[in-house]
C-alpha cells in the first residue's frame, strides 16, 4: 500500500515492514482491516457496484449536506 508523507499510518507501515511484525502478541495481522483507513475490525464495510471497498464504519459517515 502506498502512503503519502503526511499520513499517520505511514510510520506504522514502515515499522511493521522493518521489524517483520516482531512482538505481534495480539494477532493484529490476522484481524480484518479496512483498506482505506486501516481500522481494525470495523463494524461495517461500504462497497461500490464493482465490489471495491469505499471505506468502513470508522472512516465513512452520513451527512445531509454536500460540500
Amino acid at each position: 500500500m502506498i502512503y503519502s508523507n503526511d499520513d499517520p499510518l505511514a510510520l506504522l507501515a514502515m515499522e511493521e515492514e522493518r521489524t517483520g511484525f516482531y512482538g505481534d502478541l495480539y494477532g493484529e495481522r490476522d484481524a480484518a482491516r479496512c483498506p482505506v483507513c486501516g481500522a481494525y475490525e470495523p463494524e461495517y464495510y461500504y462497497l461500490d457496484d464493482d465490489e471495491e471497498c469505499l471505506g468502513c464504519s470508522e472512516c465513512v459517515y452520513k451527512t445531509d449536506v454536500l460540500f
